[in-house]
């Protein structure tokens, strides 16, 4: 464990998360453990692909609001431009408006209408941070949308269980017979969710593509992940049967703090999106800071900063196209999570939006 080895993932460890993924993700065939390249967290990842598929300027198409380390994952090195594909859109209504195939296509329309070159698209699947867990039908409409238009799809399947006991169930695309082009489909998974593991630093990207894999081998001796800890985390996953009784028991404990969480905060007079997995909720708090613009947003959030010292993620800085919307993480310590939603039961209270348009 302490000469060098492989910088893509010791043999072990790929064999087990191969192991893990064939079994949890119920693909359609065995994951090969030659198809795996592992990277130091699900973030490398993500700027390893983008350094393999994508000139500086190119842009990939993603679902908004998203996770806003995604954008810098993108942008930071590879200089890699997100385009959008607005699911909550400025004059969005609904309450729980959901993915289509036309929001991809349209986003993908407008792109080529300014000139950009696309290269792929990148879907969070569960979402985050949302919490729609996408259906098989879908999710073969936006890889055959890939297949035409010659894009790479890039599946982050990183909360794949953790989808709620009581909700529909997660369906991987490596779970589809066919896949319409493999070549151009990556499947990006890690510890840091499900497991809880985000100090272990470890994600892996599944690729068939022989080409992509050596590309990718090349640049991970930038992004290792510790020998060691490769093989404590291969250890881990060895057993299955412990893997089995964990995962378990995780998803009924999210699902019931999600329900206790929720319900919570309805009482206080907030919506809370009917999510089916995920570590978060997404809430709508216009008619408490104002609808009308991002600056009513913001001084909420640095109300709750300033005054109450508590921080929850407002939906500016996971590119929300409409003001008012938070996530919150509600799986941190018990007493932690208590002592948030006290304060903010009482921002709700006293705080006094601002009257003001952008």
């Amino acid at each position: 464990m302490l000469q060098y080895r492989e910088d893509f993932g010791i043999m072990r460890l790929r064999k087990a998360m191969a192991s893990l993924m064939t079994i949890f993700l119920e693909t359609h065939k065995p994951v090969e453990p030659t198809d795996i390249v592992c990277s130091a967290g699900v973030t490398s990842c993500i700027d390893l692909l983008c350094h393999c598929i994508a000139d500086p300027g190119d842009v990939i198409l993603a679902t908004t609001p998203i996770y806003s380390r995604i954008y810098t994952d993108f942008k930071q090195r590879a200089e890699v431009d997100l385009w959008p594909i607005p699911v909550i859109s400025k004059d969005n209504e609904e309450l729980t408006p959901v993915l289509t195939i036309d929001m991809v296509e349209k986003a993908y329309a407008a792109a080529i209408s300014q000139n950009r070159v696309v290269r792929g698209i990148f879907l969070i699947n569960p979402d985050n941070p949302l919490g729609d867990v996408y259906s098989p039908e879908l999710l073969m409409k936006i890889l055959v949308f890939a297949q035409k238009h010659k894009l790479h799809a890039i599946i982050d399947e990183l909360y794949a269980l953790s989808v709620f006991p009581d909700g529909p169930q997660f369906h991987s695309v490596l779970k589809f017979p066919e896949i319409p082009d493999p070549e151009r489909t990556h499947v990006l998974y890690g510890l840091s969710k499900d497991f809880g593991l985000a100090g272990l630093r470890i994600g892996v990207i599944y690729t068939p593509c022989k080409d992509m894999r050596n590309c990718l081998i090349q640049l991970t001796a930038f992004a290792s992940v510790p020998y060691p800890i490769m093989d404590i985390a291969a250890r881990l996953l060895e057993d299955i049967d412990w893997c089995k009784a964990y995962i378990a028991e995780f998803k009924k404990r999210l699902q019931a703090k999600f329900t206790s969480c929720s319900t919570y905060m309805k009482k206080l007079g907030i919506n809370v999106r009917d999510s089916k997995a995920g570590l978060f909720l997404w809430m709508d708090f216009r008619h408490v800071c104002g609808s009308k613009s991002f600056k009513q947003e913001r001084d909420f959030f640095l109300y709750l900063l300033n005054e109450m010292h508590l921080y929850i993620v407002p939906g500016e800085e996971l590119l929300s196209a409409q003001p008012g919307w938070f996530r919150m993480i509600y799986t941190g310590y018990p007493n932690h999570l208590d002592e948030g939603l006290r304060r903010l039961e009482q921002a709700i209270q006293n705080y006094k939006p601002l009257d003001i348009v952008d």
